[in-house]
C-alpha cells in the first residue's frame, strides 16, 4: 500500500479543468480544480497516504489534494499563484508590542538526502489576530533554499503561511520539514508507458485476487488476472512511478489469493517475486518475466474488525456521504517505522483493496486469516483501515455535480487480537459550525473570512486538525474543484485569512471546508507538524456549499 489512502488511477492537472481523483493529503500546495471519481484496474492511489493525505487525507501525507496510498505527490511542486493581501506592508498598525522576527525551514527529506522547498515563489506571511476577529498581515520573504522571515512578528499565536499551507502556531523557530522514504528523483511517466508481464507458478487466479507492484519504492499498481489462469501475463498500462533498481528501488511483485473469512473475501499472501535490473523508462514498455515463488502462509492474522463503528465515522463526515469503500491491510514496512509510512509498502492480508468487495460494515470477528512473509523479520508489521466516503456538490449555476471524498483512516503497528478489534483510532469532530451555523447546509452570506467552530471528538483524542478549503466553479455546466489552501491548528476554531475566498467577478462559484482530526500519538505536534510516527489517524467532516 501506499501512505495516507488508497485512490483509484488519477491524473493531476494544475489548472482549472476536470481530472480524477479522490483523496486529501496533509501538505497540499495546489489550485488544481478536479471534477470527479474514476475507478480503474490499476490503482495508484495514496496516501500514502501517503500517505497520505492520508487522504486520504492524513497530516503525514504528501501535500496534493488528490494523493492517495497508492498515488506519492512530490511535495509542492507547482508554483504558488496566490498574493498576499497586502502586497508587502502590515495591514494595519500592531500597535508598540515587542515583536520578533518568526523564521524557519521547509525541506523534504528523501532517501538520497534532503531537498528544500522554493519558497522564493510562494506567498510568505504571518496573520496576527486584531482583537476584532481578523487578522493583521505580516509579509516575510522566502527563498529557493527551502528557508524564510518574517519580521516584526509581536509575541504570541499567529497564523503562518507558507504558500497554501497556515499553521496555527505561536512558535518562533519553525520547522516545517517533512519526510519521504524513496529518492527525490523518482517520477510519473509523461508518455505512454506500459509493463509486460510473463511470471510462471501463479496460483490458479480468482477473480478476488490482488496483483501488486510495491515494495521499498514510491510505486504502488494493481493489476488483473484471467481466471484460471496460472501464469500472469499481458501488457498493461503504466502511470504510476516508474521503477529503477540501478537507484535503490527494490520492487516486489505480489500475488494476495482469496481467502473467505465471516462471509467475505478477504485476501492473503501467497506468491511474490523481486525482479532484478528492473529499470522503467518513460514512453517504452518494460518486461518482467521469471517464476513467482511460492510463500508458506504459515502466519495468522486476526479479521477481528468493528466494521460498523469504522463505517459510522465515515458517514459521520455529511448528511450526505455515500460509503465508496471498506479497505483494510496488514502490511510489511521496509525499514524503521518511526516516520510512520512514508514509502510504498506491501500488502500481506488485504480486503477490498480494488476487488468491488461489498462494504464491510459489520462488528464481527471471523478468526484467523493464514498469510506468507517474505520479508525479512525486521520489517515492521502494521495494520491500515481506509473507510471511504463521497459527497456530492454542484457549483452554483452547473448543471452537473461532482463528488469530494472523505474518510476515516489510520494505521498502527498494534495489530487486532481476539480481544481488540480492529476500530476507530480517532473519531470525527462533533458539533461543527460556520459562523456560528449549521456546517452541513448550504449557505450564502458567510462572508470572506468565516469562523469555523467545532469540539472535540467523541472518539479517541484529536493532536490537531486540518482545515482543508475547496473552491467549486462551474465549467461549462460541469463542477470542477480545487483545494486552495490547508489550515492546521490544535484549537477548536479557526478564522479563515482573506486572501483566500472572494466574490466575482466569477459568481458561479462556492466553497466547501473539511475539517479533519489528526491522531499523531508520541509526535510533538507543535514543533513538527508535518511529521507522523508508527500510530496515525484522522477522519472527517465535509460542510454544505458555502458562498460569501
Amino acid at each position: 500500500m501506499q501512505p495516507v489512502r488508497k485512490d483509484k488511477q488519477r491524473s493531476d492537472l494544475h489548472s482549472f479543468q476536470a481530472t480524477h481523483g479522490a483523496c486529501d493529503s496533509a501538505r497540499a500546495d495546489t489550485p488544481a480544480l478536479k471534477g470527479g471519481i474514476m475507478k480503474s484496474v490499476q490503482l495508484i492511489c495514496i496516501a500514502a497516504l501517503a500517505l497520505a493525505g492520508l487522504v486520504f487525507s492524513v497530516a503525514m501525507a504528501a501535500e496534493r489534494p488528490q494523493e492517495g496510498f497508492g498515488q506519492f505527490a512530490t511535495q509542492e511542486t507547482f508554483q504558488n499563484n496566490a498574493n498576499s493581501i497586502s502586497s508587502g506592508a502590515v495591514v494595519k498598525s500592531l500597535g508598540s508590542g515587542p515583536t520578533r522576527t518568526v523564521s524557519g525551514h521547509r525541506i523534504g527529506h528523501y532517501k538520497d538526502g534532503p531537498v528544500p522547498l522554493d519558497l522564493s515563489i510562494r506567498v510568505i506571511a504571518a496573520y496576527v489576530p486584531n482583537g476584532t476577529g481578523g487578522y493583521d498581515e505580516i509579509v516575510g520573504t522566502g527563498t529557493s533554499a527551502g528557508t524564510f522571515t518574517i519580521p516584526n512578528v509581536p509575541s504570541g499565536f499567529y497564523l503562518l503561511r507558507l504558500g497554501q499551507q497556515f499553521l496555527w502556531t505561536k512558535k518562533t523557530t519553525i520547522n516545517a520539514d517533512y519526510y519521504y522514504g524513496f529518492r527525490s528523483t523518482a517520477a510519473q511517466p509523461v508518455n505512454d508507458t506500459t509493463l509486460t508481464f510473463d511470471l510462471a507458478n501463479l496460483n490458479a487466479w480468482q477473480d478476488t485476487d490482488i496483483f501488486e507492484i510495491s515494495g521499498r519504492t514510491p510505486a504502488f499498481a494493481l493489476f488483473p488476472g484471467v481466471a484460471g489462469e496460472t501464469t500472469f501475463t499481458g501488457t498493461f498500462p503504466y502511470t504510476t512511478y516508474l521503477n529503477d533498481t540501478t537507484q535503490g528501488d527494490k520492487p516486489y511483485l505480489l500475488q494476495l489469493v482469496t481467502q473467505p473469512a465471516g462471509g467475505y473475501d478477504f485476501t492473503a499472501a501467497a506468491r511474490y517475486y523481486a525482479p532484478r535490473n528492473f529499470v522503467q523508462v518513460d514512453g517504452a514498455d518494460t518486461s518482467v518475466s521469471g517464476t513467482l515463488k511460492t510463500i508458506n502462509q504459515n502466519q495468522t492474522f486476526r479479521a477481528n474488525i468493528n466494521g460498523a463503528d469504522l463505517a459510522a465515522q465515515a458517514l459521520a463526515a455529511n448528511p450526505g456521504a455515500v460509503l465508496v469503500d471498506t479497505v483494510l491491510a496488514l502490511d510489511a514496512y521496509p525499514g524503521s517505522f518511526a516516520r510512520g509510512q512514508v514509502v510504498s509498502t506491501p500488502d500481506l492480508v488485504a480486503y477490498d483493496l480494488g476487488t468491488g468487495m461489498p462494504p464491510l460494515t459489520v462488528n464481527m470477528d471471523a478468526g484467523d486469516l493464514f498469510y506468507g512473509n517474505p520479508f525479512p523479520s525486521s520489517w515492521p508489521l502494521f495494520m491500515i483501515y481506509q473507510y471511504s466516503a463521497q459527497t456530492s456538490y454542484r457549483a452554483p449555476g452547473a448543471w452537473n455535480s461532482t463528488s469530494l471524498a472523505t474518510g476515516a483512516y489510520g494505521y498502527t503497528t498494534a495489530l487486532p487480537t481476539p480481544t481488540s478489534p480492529i476500530q476507530p483510532l480517532v473519531g470525527t469532530v462533533s458539533r461543527p459550525s460556520i459562523e456560528g451555523s449549521y456546517f452541513f447546509a448550504n449557505q450564502t452570506g458567510i462572508g470572506l473570512t468565516p469562523t469555523l467552530s467545532w469540539s472535540p471528538p467523541k472518539v479517541g483524542t484529536a493532536d490537531a486538525y486540518a482545515i482543508f478549503v475547496y473552491q467549486l466553479v462551474n465549467n461549462a455546466g460541469n463542477t470542477e474543484y480545487g483545494q486552495i489552501a490547508r489550515l492546521q491548528t490544535q484549537r477548536t476554531s479557526i478564522t479563515i485569512p482573506p486572501g483566500l475566498l472572494s466574490v466575482g467577478p466569477n459568481t458561479e462559484q462556492g466553497y466547501v471546508f473539511k475539517i479533519q482530526t489528526i491522531y499523531r500519538p508520541g509526535v510533538d505536534v507543535a514543533a513538527k507538524p508535518y511529521v507522523s510516527g508508527p500510530t496515525n489517524a484522522s477522519a472527517d467532516v465535509i460542510s454544505g456549499m458555502m458562498q460569501p
